[in-house]
């Protein structure tokens, strides 16, 4: 059972690329009256440069190194709704330290669906002229840390308003909790 939700705790979303997390973020952090935070975007402000053009000049290695960076300004804020880029809770110790941060939410899905999703949404480093094998293998190796978020809310066939309604749902349960 999860104990009750404080409201200076973040909610954390994380999932794969094309589950919705910014859209869904947005929307849910109006509805709560929270600030939205992304952590590519905190990562392009840092850097003065887009994902793409890091991967490509300094490599994923960087890329990790400055999602651990940001990972560390994260736990000096308070009550955000915090949407990870697809990778970020994928290294070791990162999951138990978004956790201990505050609600952590995964948004699954389908693979085929997220990765349809995830073609149409813009340039995606680790999609960019590989095979759907190769990203299929990555969902799988990434599961096990989505899995470990204190809850999961489907998203393959939900919208982006029945996503954040479902979310809103689970954390007013967890209120009542205690």
């Amino acid at each position: 059972m999860l104990a009750p939700m404080d409201a200076g705790e973040h909610v954390i979303l994380v999932g794969f690329m094309g589950a919705g997390k910014s859209s869904v973020g947005r929307l849910l952090a109006k509805r709560l009256g929270r600030c939205f935070v992304e952590t590519d975007d905190l990562i392009v402000a840092r850097e003065g440069r887009s994902i793409p053009e890091i991967f490509r000049t300094q490599g994923e290695g960087r890329f990790r190194e400055l999602e651990a960076e940001v990972l560390d300004l994260l736990k000096l804020k308070r009550g955000d709704v915090i949407a990870t880029g697809g990778g970020f809770p994928c290294r070791e110790g990162r999951m138990e330290a978004l956790r201990a941060m505050g609600t952590v939410v995964w948004l699954a899905g389908e693979f085929d669906v997220l990765y349809e999703r995830a073609l149409r949404s813009g340039s995606r480093p680790l999609l960019d002229g590989k095979p759907k094998e190769e990203a299929a293998a990555l969902y799988r190796a990434r599961a096990p840390y989505y899995r470990q978020a204190h809850v999961t809310v489907e998203t393959t066939k939900a919208g982006v308003d029945h996503t954040v309604r479902r979310i809103e749902a689970l954390l007013r349960s967890r209120e009542r909790v205690g």
